[in-house]
């Protein structure tokens, strides 16, 4: 009896940033998903509703291989936090501004594709933070990032007052805007603004940088990527919110613990040019893009 085999086709997911005008993004999809059939590929899209990126489910990732990612830093973060714990390799195009994670613009996606299929690339690992919040003694909000974790004080002028612990070692209690707990990736967002430094991407470590500290002596500091943080408020605040990236937030309520410690797997950026960070930070800082 003969025995047919179903050969399970590569899937693409194309992450599609809808703030970006279609008519922007329009001919680079097209352009991807020609290029994909005609090397017997398929493509699965995900888009935003707003701020809001809905997950895939299980059966749609099914022979997944790559992620391409729409749009500009933010879409890559939130690929990242959408499919980095299933290990896909994630391709960030340049149709945002500054581009810190994207590696080709929309001009140079068809050879970057041909590279990729060739195996002609490498891939950076790049660190990521699991946040839970505990209410109670139980888990009421959790994800990852791969840029920082922020306690904010909201929309509120008023300063929070807050502590945070480091593997159980208290380290501070202050009053200030609140705190950003980054990755070497989110050295160079939201921290960097707040006067912390930055780290090279490759670095395994987890930078706590003070949101306007009411201190003189709290200064943002780098610590093991192992460590684990605890974080709460020591005052009832007005919304007080955790943030993800920047994109996803959860409004605490009085005796929230925050922890933050690193996520059990990496992200993966695909990359074809040889390293050369700082020269690409320099660009990037100074308004430039890539060619």
């Amino acid at each position: 009896m003969l025995k047919v085999c179903h050969l399970e086709l590569k899937t693409v997911i194309l992450v599609i940033n809808r703030l970006i005008p279609r008519t922007r993004t329009a001919p680079v999809v097209a352009e991807i998903s020609a290029w994909l059939a005609a090397n017997d590929m398929q493509v699965q899209t995900v888009t935003n509703d707003g701020d809001r990126w809905p997950d895939l489910p299980v059966a749609d990732l099914e022979g997944a291989v790559l992620v391409v990612a729409l749009g500009g830093d933010g879409t890559v973060l939130a690929a990242s936090r959408l499919f980095a714990s299933r290990g896909l390799p994630i391709l960030g195009v340049q149709l945002g501004q500054l581009g810190f994670l994207s590696e080709v613009e929309p001009n140079a996606v068809t050879g970057a594709l041909r590279e990729w299929a060739g195996g002609r690339f490498r891939t950076e690992s790049r660190l990521m933070l699991e946040l839970s919040v505990f209410r109670n003694g139980a888990r009421v909000y959790g994800g990852v990032c791969l840029n920082d974790v922020v306690l904010s004080r909201g929309a509120t002028l008023r300063a929070v007052e807050m502590a945070f612990e480091i593997d159980g070692e208290p380290v501070a209690r202050y009053s200030g805007d609140g705190l950003i707990v980054s990755t070497p990736t989110g050295s160079t967002a939201y921290s960097l603004s707040a006067g912390g430094p930055i780290l090279a991407p490759n670095l395994e470590a987890i930078l706590v940088t003070p949101l306007c500290a009411h201190s003189l002596w709290l200064r943002p500091c780098v610590i093991s990527p192992d460590s684990t943080l605890r974080l709460y408020l020591t005052r009832p605040a007005f919304e007080p919110v955790v943030v993800l990236d920047g994109q996803e937030s959860f409004c605490l309520e009085e005796g929230d613990e925050i922890w933050v410690r690193r996520a059990p797997f990496a992200c993966r950026l695909v990359r074809f040019a040889p390293a050369g960070y700082f020269q690409r930070l320099k660009r990037k800082l100074q308004g430039e893009r890539d060619a």
